[in-house]
């Protein structure tokens, strides 16, 4: 994995539409939110196109992210949203123009540019709180701190207590994975996601939980039926003969809260006291 460099004080943060189209007001009010934090900020060219539910052509939507990329003023790349459509970006990517290690931000529909970039560009990524979204709504105290602290390499290693172990053991490794019907949407294209020896951050099917180091459930909004199996009942039969370590409760994703967690990063996943612990710091 290629890391990026640390967030400077001061330093110039992107705001792109890779996925949906986005509301202009929420992404002020992110903005100012990142201004108020000590950095600046500019959106990309084509940010307010519209395309029916779609931030305009992924191919516009592609050049704002290789410009930014490309651009050696801008320090980081947040993501205002997601919504759909970040898939459609990848026809127009290559891994060779994308060389320069740069913090890349964004969750949910953003799941597929995560993975894409780490897997294929050997860049480190961040599923961690958006423009237009987290940012615009306002961010916990604690979610605000290891945002901001982790992108800026005040943080270099946490310990997270989480809510239940599945099965035990502890392993070492880093993290891939995210938004589960996402990643659904990779499979038998050349973009399919690669899990073997890594913890994977929620996802089951299509082999994909036949060889990875371990597994790392996040929230899980809206999921609850009214039928007598519920959630638990589901993740109990789906790891009940799993020989890796299963944690459920990561703070992550459409939850009420949204940690920070880097893909790429050297992480331990521990089912015997059920925590999380980043191992190093996933910046230069």
């Amino acid at each position: 994995m290629h890391k990026p460099p640390r967030l400077k004080s001061g330093g110039r943060i992107g705001v792109i539409a890779p996925a949906g189209s986005v509301d202009r007001k929420a992404v002020e009010t992110g903005i100012a939110a990142i201004r108020a934090e000590g950095f600046e900020a500019e959106v990309a060219g084509n940010l307010f196109q519209s395309n029916g539910y779609l931030a305009g052509a992924a191919e516009l939507r592609a050049r704002d992210l290789l410009e930014f990329f490309e651009r050696p003023d801008i320090d980081a790349i947040f993501c205002a949203r997601g919504g759909f459509g970040s898939i459609q970006l990848l026809p127009f990517l290559k891994p060779a123009q994308l060389k320069t290690p740069k913090i890349f931000v964004g969750y949910s529909d953003i799941t597929i540019l995560l993975n894409w970039l780490r897997q294929f560009c050997g860049l480190l990524t961040f599923h961690a709180p958006m423009v237009a979204m987290d940012l615009a709504r306002g961010l916990s105290a604690e979610a605000k701190k290891h945002f901001w602290s982790v992108l800026g390499g005040e943080t270099r290693e946490w310990k997270l207590a989480l809510g239940q172990a599945v099965k035990p053991g502890r392993v070492e490794g880093e993290i891939v994975g995210g938004c589960l019907s996402l990643l659904v949407t990779t499979l038998g294209t050349p973009y399919e996601i690669d899990t073997r020896g890594k913890i994977v951050f929620l996802l089951q099917m299509a082999g994909k939980l036949t060889h990875p180091a371990g597994v790392l459930l996040g929230d899980f909004t809206h999921c609850e039926g009214e039928g007598p199996r519920g959630l638990k009942e589901i993740i109990d039969d789906t790891f009940g003969a799993a020989k890796y370590p299963v944690v459920m409760g990561m703070p992550a994703g459409h939850g009420q809260e949204n940690l920070a967690l880097p893909f790429g990063a050297a992480m331990a996943l521990d089912g015997n006291d059920a925590t999380l612990t980043m191992l190093e710091s996933p910046v230069l």
